[in-house]
């Protein structure tokens, strides 16, 4: 494989990790619903700040793959 072709096959692999990512942590954000207790609470605050963090990467990365 060329460098090129190499690169590509890797960012588009990463954006298709980083969907499931997304997808998964808004599934456990659906699932947490309401916090009822401070662990809960903290789990949705990390959940979210996960589900944030991939979302701007893969916002990255397919900005680079146009």
């Amino acid at each position: 494989m060329t460098g090129k072709v190499s690169n590509r096959l890797r960012v588009n692999l990463n954006t298709i990790s980083l969907e499931a990512d997304v997808a998964y942590f808004g599934a456990r954000l659906e699932l947490v619903g309401e916090p009822e207790t401070r662990y809960q609470a903290a789990q949705l605050k990390v959940y979210k700040a996960l589900e944030m963090a991939l979302d701007d990467n893969l916002k990255r990365l397919r900005k680079k793959d146009v």
